[in-house]
């Protein structure tokens, strides 16, 4: 081929790219969130603030983090996130730095404060409120939903495709025809209550899908008491590793048949807690810890 020829052709592959580059970042997009409020955005945003650990996370899931100029002060995962400005805690934020940040596109999940979207949004920020469904499928719409926001929901259909691959193939390898062992998640305890997740949780969907029985699958919400933990006697207890000494020692929980048996496993709270682009690793998690003969496959 002529150097010319070459020339031409290079130069033709570059505005061609550049032209998609230029479509993709004018087109316009329309969005109804969680409340129903419309959101009509005149491009894809390229300046955005997360004020949601879940939807940090997404965001570097999708290799979309470069976009991010703002996140929480609970927004540490991946590491690189500690390197975004910080906008203060999950429910007040600081709309001055907001402000400062110039977004194009401000998003918000579980546990923000009403008061703070409508001041955001008299400030002339656009807003979106992406309330997390409790239950598995929830993490698929958040992604699908942030793609779709982003200009990225090709990425996102793939990113939840492959989550949900990778949580059929722990499935599959779950044991069948066995006694599924008792499990009980332990949120809080001691003085300030005994809190759990119960059936209507996705942490509960979680852990019968890795093979396990939730003892508090008999309940909603969270609230659970000390007298049914000790009737129903769990094989395995699961909880924050910030807090298995302290369970483990304690009078009203020692006697416990998991405790006797070694059988309380410290895990990853940010991990099983959040309900988001990790949730595979999660219920891989759970699976390995109830049946240890999968870590050996």
């Amino acid at each position: 081929m002529k150097l010319q020829h070459l020339l031409i052709l290079i130069l033709s592959v570059f505005t061609l790219a550049c032209s998609n580059t230029k479509n993709k970042e004018q087109k316009s997009i329309q969005f109804t969130d969680s409340r129903g409020n419309k959101l009509k955005l005149k491009s894809v945003p390229q300046r955005i603030i997360s004020c949601s650990p879940a939807i940090t996370e997404v965001m570097f899931a999708l290799n979309e983090q470069h976009k991010l100029v703002g996140r929480t002060n609970f927004c540490n995962y991946p590491q690189e996130a500690l390197d975004i400005k910080a906008i203060g805690g999950l429910m007040d934020p600081s709309l001055e730095i907001m402000l400062q940040l110039k977004p194009d596109l401000v998003m918000a999940s579980t546990h923000f404060k009403k008061e703070a979207a409508n001041r955001i949004e008299e400030l002339g920020m656009p807003f979106a409120w992406l309330m997390s469904q409790e239950s598995v499928a929830g993490a698929g719409d958040l992604i699908i939903n942030i793609g779709t926001l982003i200009g990225e929901k090709e990425k996102a259909d793939s990113l939840w495709n492959l989550m949900q691959n990778s949580m059929q193939a722990t499935m599959n390898q779950v044991p069948k025809n066995v006694k599924k062992p008792s499990v009980y998640y332990a949120v809080g305890f001691g003085k300030g209550g005994d809190y759990t997740a119960g059936s209507d949780t996705f942490i509960s969907e979680l852990i019968t899908m890795a093979g396990g029985n939730n003892i508090a699958s008999d309940i909603t919400g969270w609230a659970y008491n000390l007298e049914a933990l000790i009737q129903k006697d769990p094989d395995i207890i699961l909880i924050q590793h910030s807090m298995k000494e302290a369970f483990c020692q304690h009078e009203h929980y020692n006697q416990l048949r998991a405790v006797k048996n070694n059988k309380v496993f410290a895990v990853d709270h940010h991990l099983v807690q959040l309900n988001g682009p990790r949730i595979h690793i999660a219920l891989k998690t759970f699976a390995e810890i109830f049946y240890p003969e999968l870590n050996h496959l």
